[in-house]
């Protein structure tokens, strides 16, 4: 029987080589889609899910998260995002996450400025406050759009939505997002 998410994480607190076979089983396809979308390199996405894994095993412990999903998610885009950025900067040239990314140009801030770092913990707690208020299927696009770097092509197939009713939904939730964290000072 396949490892629930808290069993996963006791695995790992465990110190068992059986946590990252079964992560891999249930979360390897996933984690390799999102790097694949973001790098477009089949090898360098099977890499950065196995540098991933690593990284699981060598957080947790002292690591205790609570959605080992997200955790996990997490650390793999930032494997890839950080791949890509060596890659560019031999080559110069832009990638798709950047694309995703420069929609909400108000809405994240520079990682580099140290001084922001308050400012961005207080943007993750009212983003996430925001996007628990949407509408489930609203949220799931938003999500998979500016986290997973889902296409609006792929969402629209996935969805079984026409592209446009797709484009006009991310459009209007920016806007919502915008006016939300206006209202909330954080821009």
């Amino acid at each position: 029987m396949p490892a629930d998410d808290a069993d996963l994480i006791r695995m790992f607190e465990m110190r068992s080589e059986q946590a990252i076979a079964e992560t891999q089983t249930r979360y390897g396809g996933f984690c390799y889609s999102i790097v694949y979308r973001i790098l477009g390199n089949a090898e360098d996405a099977e890499e950065c899910v196995s540098d991933a894994m690593l990284h699981l095993w060598n957080a947790i412990p002292p690591a205790k998260p609570k959605s080992f999903r997200a955790f996990l998610i997490t650390l793999t885009k930032h494997i890839a995002l950080d791949r890509q950025a060596q890659n560019t900067a031999v080559k110069r040239g832009g990638g798709s996450a950047d694309i995703s990314l420069e929609s909400l140009p108000d809405v994240l801030a520079d990682a580099d400025d140290t001084a922001l770092a308050a400012e961005q913990r207080m943007l993750r707690a009212a983003l996430g406050q925001f996007l628990s208020s949407l509408p489930q299927e609203t949220r799931i696009l938003f999500i998979e759009h500016y986290w997973m770097m889902c296409t609006v092509s792929e969402l629209a197939e996935e969805h079984k939505m026409g592209k446009s009713a797709v484009k006009m939904t991310l459009l209007r939730t920016r806007k919502k997002l915008g006016e939300y964290l206006r209202k909330e000072g954080l821009m």
